[in-house]
């Protein structure tokens, strides 16, 4: 079958950008950065901040819903990094946590969905949490971990260079795709372009080496077209219970880095 080339991807966004309908949000992306703090600062206590969510919200822990009362959320962390992507077309936030407590170390993915609630500003209508943890993820080192991420360049792209949130998305589908043997598109594999395998840091190539045959569904995208970045959450595994968290940093048309975190659907019990 053929496969695509970049031009040909890029100009498949152009004709999707021109056809997509406009998200819910459209928010202001310093309201969005602060609930994002709030949110932290919430995990950070142990405590479910009222500034950040709704009357009654939807809260999912490894794509399994919860009182967000007794939920993770309300478990205190020494949180030792976080990274954020803000989605203002989308009104969502994902933000990545990496605690490195030898007791109860963890790799947090999380994507809130935001609503306007007029003068009580952004509230959380809908909270996702995956929670990557020693026990389901190989080789997990929270702490080696933190020293890739820490020195990766993650920095804004100025708007001129920025690559459109359509090929980000197109490009994030493709990558996860593979997967399922579909590689219709060819991706744009930057020269360099790291790989973050859990703990495990590969910097020749980002292209996967071991694929499972299994597609990867339920997908949930937060999209940042400042950062050229995209957070997926999806699952995979023959049965659907392997939870995947995806980063994806595009710069300039190339993959630059790609970081892939398991976890599993079991609830998170603490």
């Amino acid at each position: 079958m053929a496969r695509l080339t970049l031009a040909a991807l890029g100009l498949l966004a152009v004709i999707q950008s021109s056809f997509a309908q406009r998200g819910a949000g459209n928010c202001q992306w310093a309201a969005l950065r602060m609930q994002t703090d709030i949110y932290i600062e919430s995990q950070t206590y142990g405590e479910v901040d009222p500034m950040l969510v709704s009357n009654s919200p939807l809260y999912r822990e490894n794509y399994k819903q919860r009182d967000i009362n007794t939920s993770f959320l309300t478990t205190p962390l020494k949180i030792d990094y976080t990274r954020t992507f803000v989605d203002q077309r989308e009104c969502k936030t994902y933000s990545q946590l990496i605690v490195t407590d030898p007791k109860n170390p963890y790799i947090i993915g999380t994507q809130i969905t935001y609503d306007n609630i007029g003068s009580a500003g952004l509230k959380a209508k809908i909270i996702d949490v995956v929670i990557s943890r020693p026990s389901t993820e190989p080789q997990f080192n929270a702490t080696k971990t933190l020293a890739y991420v820490d020195a990766e360049d993650w920095s804004a792209i100025v708007a001129a260079k920025q690559d459109s949130r359509d090929l980000l998305k197109i490009v994030a589908n493709s990558y996860l795709d593979l997967w399922s043997g579909n590689d219709n598109y060819e991706l744009p594999w930057g020269t360099p372009c790291a790989r973050l395998e859990g703990s495990e840091y590969y910097t020749e190539e980002c292209q996967p080496v071991s694929l499972n045959g299994k597609a990867n569904t339920d997908r949930m995208y937060v999209i940042d077209e400042g950062l050229g970045a995209v957070s997926v959450f999806s699952k995979g595994g023959s049965d659907g219970a392997l939870l995947d968290i995806h980063e994806f940093r595009l710069v300039q048309g190339k993959l630059r880095y790609v970081h892939h975190f398991t976890a599993s659907d079991a609830v998170l019990v603490v």
